[in-house]
């Protein structure tokens, strides 16, 4: 199995060297939260483009497009803002419940077999594509951001997730996961002493004894992995590394892509660059997969250190 990699990208500057294209038979998706695109100044959605260019992505997702209330009409302009500066296709996802929308972006050489936005009472919604990317079965490309202060809420919006999207399509997942992730070994405890006092019961497992040590709730990851899904960083054994928090909060691995194909990753990686630390509070993250390694059968691999809720 190939191994992950959570490094660094040569900041941005116009004497930085190109990064090597992915490889011709590998396929590059970046997830990102934008932290309130639309809201934010012209320069920094310009640099936010520059950046994503920098990583030459084939499959781009991305949370908090910022409109107020479901404006489709906004959404759209700022979703393809985005696809033109990358020059690709875009769907753009209303959260109806949120003013922090979602959108996939995807090279326009790809077929598009199907694109469908889910409210479905999720917190942020749920984006779907297929595509077709030349592998044997058809990819399923979604996007969402759970809700960010229920565990319980997470956990309905993982059985809801697991309940829309195909096993008998390849399907990787780029979300926001406000949770975390199932092996507590991977991803640790919290220092929850370190944190408010009043933000400690929105992400613990809820227990009737108030004085019983603080536990994450990790029952969302759980039942994702439960349902033939893979979390790519800890599958591919990168080296753990925080994606959010850089402009206040807790630091924790926020991001994540989830995939029914784990055969097929090839590389993650964390974009942990000067210019991305300044442009959100969330950085983004990168995962190669190889297309041909896609196959018709959901993958029998074993989960990944499964625990019991």
């Amino acid at each position: 199995m190939n191994q992950g990699v959570s490094a660094s990208i040569t900041p941005m500057t116009a004497a930085a060297p190109t990064p090597a294209p992915p490889a011709q038979r590998t396929l590059r998706a970046v997830s990102w939260n934008l932290m309130s695109y639309g809201k934010s100044g012209l320069p920094t959605r310009r640099q936010q483009h520059e950046l994503l260019r920098f990583l030459r992505p084939d499959i781009v997702c991305l949370q908090e497009i910022y409109t107020v209330g479901a404006d489709a009409g906004e959404l759209d302009r700022l979703a393809n803002a985005i696809a033109d500066a990358l020059g690709m296709e875009c769907f753009a996802v209303p959260a109806k419940h949120s003013d922090c929308h979602l959108a996939i972006l995807w090279r326009p050489e790809y077929a598009v077999l199907s694109q469908r936005a889910y409210d479905l009472l999720m917190w942020h919604g749920l984006g779907v594509v297929r595509l077709d990317v030349g592998a044997p079965v058809p990819l399923t490309v979604a996007v969402t951001h759970l809700a960010p202060w229920n565990p319980d809420k997470q956990l309905a919006d993982a059985y809801t997730l697991t309940g829309q999207l195909p096993l008998s399509d390849a399907t990787i997942l780029a979300a926001d996961w406000n949770s975390f992730g199932i092996d507590p070994e991977y991803d640790p405890e919290p220092d929850w002493t370190a944190l408010p006092t009043e933000w400690i019961a929105r992400h613990v497992r809820f227990s009737d004894d108030p004085d019983a040590l603080p536990v994450a709730d990790r029952r969302p990851s759980q039942m994702m992995q439960r349902s033939g899904f893979h979390d790519a960083a800890p599958h591919l054994g990168a080296a753990w590394k925080a994606t959010s928090g850089l402009h206040g909060g807790w630091s924790r691995r926020e991001d994540v892509f989830w995939t029914n194909r784990p055969q097929a990753l090839r590389s993650y990686q964390v974009i942990d660059t000067p210019a991305a630390r300044t442009l959100s509070d969330h950085l983004p993250i990168m995962v190669d997969l190889d297309p041909q390694a896609m196959s018709p059968a959901a993958s029998c691999v074993p989960p990944d250190n499964a625990e019991h809720p």
